[in-house]
């Protein structure tokens, strides 16, 4: 019988951690194949373990900064959105409004109690999972593993080994007692099965219908022309009614002359501050 094995992935670890898949081959940079990180766990972890491994869900958990001056993040979002819908993973992706946090991190530890509060509730539904497979490399996720592993679950560490003085996973969790119940899987270890191999091939624009030769397997294709255009459209400003160029995706749009302007002055006086508030922040 197949034991049933639940991945709980670090988002922002795992794109910091690309670094040491790099080092190992000897490569500045590389595209990382994600639809085959859980088959390349399931089989590492079948051959530790000695059975069958059925992975039944694979959570990603990442962060998305929100009205950060001189960011956009729609290339993130593409990203998340690839990982949910072409991998197949469940996200869980947490907006950091920097409106509200100006001295927000991105890659702060708001993914990292999500993934921990999750990986303690499935342990306790019955049948959920068998093995919580940790794909992560901080030391703060060590009380919430012997947790788990006291609610009868065993835990598997998918980490990365220490290159050229590079630490990315902290010797605390390697070593941790009472934690693990396998060896540690080295992602590393297993570079050359993480990178992505892109075959060049020729396909037709979705939108003009033009051939051009490309390496994305995505199931759209657009060609380099409409991308541009794609990327970029004129919006309305919802304050001053301003027409501008923009690749802001949300329900709500302002000109960069009305956010410079709400930004250069945060404490206005009350009676103003009310009303321009009123027109430039988003409803939630």
């Amino acid at each position: 019988m197949a034991i049933r094995a639940m991945i709980f992935i670090d988002g922002c670890w795992l794109y910091k951690g690309r670094q040491a898949l790099f080092n190992r081959l000897g490569e500045k940079g590389f595209e990382v194949d994600y639809k085959r990180i859980p088959d390349i766990i399931a089989q590492s972890l079948a051959e530790i373990s000695g059975q069958e491994v059925d992975i039944v869900r694979t959570c990603y958990y990442g962060t998305i900064p929100v009205n950060k001056l001189g960011y956009n993040p729609s290339k993130q979002k593409v990203f998340y959105d690839f990982l949910g819908e072409q991998c197949g993973y469940e996200m869980d992706i947490t907006e950091i409004d920097f409106r509200c946090e100006p001295s927000a991190l991105p890659d702060a530890k708001w993914g990292n109690a999500n993934l921990a509060s999750e990986m303690t509730w499935f342990a306790t539904v019955p049948g959920a999972y068998d093995v919580a497979v940790l794909v992560a490399g901080d030391a703060d996720y060590i009380p919430v593993l012997r947790r788990v592993r006291r609610l009868g679950k065993r835990v598997q560490l998918v980490a990365m080994n220490a290159q050229r003085n590079l630490t990315i996973t902290s010797k605390l969790l390697l070593t941790a007692p009472n934690c693990f119940d396998y060896p540690h899987i080295y992602m590393d270890e297993h570079a050359m099965d993480f990178r992505l191999q892109r075959e060049m091939q020729k396909r037709a624009c979705m939108s003009c219908g033009k051939e051009e030769e490309t390496t994305w397997g995505g199931d759209e294709f657009f060609c380099a022309e409409c991308r541009v255009k794609r990327a970029r459209k004129t919006r309305t400003c919802d304050n001053c009614g301003k027409e501008e160029e923009t690749t802001w995706d949300k329900d709500f749009f302002y000109c960069s002359e009305c956010r410079a302007k709400y930004r250069s002055n945060p404490t206005p006086p009350a009676e103003e501050e009310t009303k321009f508030k009123s027109k430039l922040a988003p409803t939630e």
